[in-house]
């Protein structure tokens, strides 16, 4: 059993600050240490509704050979200086090359070897959009499944699908910038619709641009 030490306190970020019980039996204790599974406790809302505080996860380590996927939930070391040793629990929204439109209404294209990270409870998150892209390296593990409370217990939900509709990978928006259509630029029309899946994501309105009365980025 991996113990996690507690993080120190800081507002809109989902912690996990101890680790949880034993396996419940052999055959588990046995399921867990092949898959290099650590039990752990959530505390924060940052990502609320999938985890609320004094959940406890499953988290499998993160190995040298790791890929993650948008919508996977990771465990990652903070970016923010002062705040290295605090562990974060966020959903991986865009790879690397990846464009998206970050909660507050930018237009982001993410780093190479870099993710794009929110918590799900977007009036409450600290995360990418205050702080940038994460280097990869700070990923630390992946949350498989939720062990408390009982009733909750089960596969994390990825929120694969609305992630995917969010961004635009770096070779799709390459191709769709070569191509014309009646109505305009076929990438601009596809970088909306990835801001219209933003809105429908967050349930947010980003802000008009004051000289064209457009929304910012469009």
């Amino acid at each position: 059993i991996l113990f996690l030490a507690e993080a120190r306190s800081m507002p809109s970020s989902s912690r996990l600050v101890t680790a949880a019980a034993a396996a419940g039996s052999v055959a588990a204790a046995a399921y867990i240490a092949s898959r290099n599974l650590r039990t752990a406790t959530v505390a924060g809302t940052s990502m609320d509704p999938t985890f609320k505080p004094g959940s406890s996860i499953l988290v499998e380590a993160r190995s040298a050979t790791a890929e993650e996927d948008r919508g996977d939930v990771v465990v990652l070391r903070s970016p923010e200086e002062g705040c290295e040793d605090d562990l974060l629990t966020k959903r991986v929204v865009g790879l690397e090359r990846d464009w998206l439109y970050a909660r507050d209404g930018r237009l982001v294209r993410v780093p190479t070897a870099h993710v794009w990270v929110e918590g799900d409870n977007a009036s409450n998150s600290n995360d990418s959009t205050h702080y940038g892209a994460v280097p990869r390296d700070k990923l630390v593990g992946t949350a498989v499944a939720k062990v408390w409370p009982p009733a909750e217990a089960g596969p994390v939900a990825d929120r694969h699908e609305e992630c995917e509709a969010r961004v635009i990978p770096a070779e799709e928006a390459r191709r769709l910038r070569s191509r014309k259509t009646e109505t305009g630029e076929t990438l601009r029309i596809a970088l909306r619709a990835s801001r219209d899946a933003m809105q429908e994501y967050v349930g947010w309105t980003p802000p008009e641009d004051k000289a064209s009365g457009r929304p910012a980025g469009a």
